[in-house]
């Protein structure tokens, strides 16, 4: 188990805009993910956390701050467009890490040989990477980096561009790797699916802002806001209502339906100062457990929810 802290990480834009905000937190574990949209700051805090742009504030693991600078032999990354050598063929983009370490000729051939079969690669071996299809770039960058233990390894998205029917082979592929890696992995996605899949804790950014942090089943049993609700059920939608309350029961207009909440719900409101006010109300599906949340219409906050 690894211990890993932010302390009032900001990265900046070129422009000067913020792309991540006061990005505080302490993790104890393994593999944390980082899930967010384009425009919400994951591929900016890897990049930060890789030493390739600048940033205010510290990252620190079990104990020793993270360089600001590409950091050597502690921290290896994947990002969006893998990093490989355009012009080498496959066998060549993994060994050049073993080579610049001058690995023996023998130890190279080996160990390149054994991630070749391990990763399906058998069939791209002779093949330049500018001549790969976008689908099997992941899997040479993942046996890539395979070949050289870190203390951090740091992942952006890296199953994007990987076919729908291919994710699950791959994230099995992954679970079984991250096993193997002694160091802590860092795994930033657009899909909860893969953090789940993969993650001990999971940040959710948006815009910027951590906007919740826990487990998988903490996040999908109490979401916290509007966006968190989206990350975990990608089909909610939230509609205006007017907030009722009916002897004890809230009661609220959904999808043209009066819904009355069970007894007593009036006293775990929030906020009873939200009774004849307007809020969003969406159904909420995790599994097969459907709920109804109650947002603030202002602050996109959760103020209610109740499990059908």
């Amino acid at each position: 188990m690894h211990n890993f802290i932010a302390n009032a990480v900001t990265v900046a834009h070129k422009g000067g805009s913020r792309a991540v905000r006061q990005f505080d937190l302490e993790f104890n574990g393994d593999v944390l993910a980082v899930v967010g949209l384009e425009a919400d700051g994951k591929t900016s805090l890897i990049n930060a956390l890789a030493g390739l742009v600048n940033y205010e504030g510290e990252f620190v693991l079990d104990g020793v701050p993270l360089s600001r600078k590409p950091s050597g032999d502690r921290v290896e990354a994947i990002l969006e467009d893998y990093c490989l050598l355009e012009g080498k063929t496959v066998r060549e983009n993994l060994a050049y890490p073993l080579k610049i370490r001058k690995m023996p000729y023998e130890e190279i051939v080996a160990a390149v040989d054994s991630a070749i079969i391990e990763y399906g690669l058998q069939p791209y071996a002779d093949v330049k990477a500018k001549k790969l299809a976008e689908n099997i770039k992941p899997y040479v960058a993942v046996a890539r980096l395979a070949l050289i233990p870190r203390e951090l390894y740091l992942f952006d998205d890296i199953l994007k561009v990987v076919k729908k029917e291919d994710k699950i082979y791959f994230l099995k592929k992954l679970m079984l790797l991250f096993e193997r890696f002694k160091g802590m992995k860092i795994y930033a996605t657009s899909h909860i699916g893969e953090a789940r899949a993969l993650a001990d804790k999971i940040v959710v950014l948006y815009g910027g802002v951590i906007e919740q942090y826990g487990t998988y089943d903490e996040l999908a049993s109490h979401p916290l806001s509007v966006r968190v609700a989206e990350v975990i059920d990608p089909s909610v939608k939230f509609s205006l209502t007017i907030l009722r309350e009916i002897d004890n029961k809230l009661s609220a207009r959904i999808k043209g339906i009066e819904v009355n909440f069970e007894e007593g719900s009036g006293d775990r409101l929030l906020s009873r100062n939200y009774i004849g006010r307007e809020v969003q109300v969406a159904e909420y599906h995790v599994g097969d457990e459907v709920s109804y949340l109650l947002m603030d219409a202002e602050t996109d906050k959760t103020i209610f929810k109740r499990t059908v």
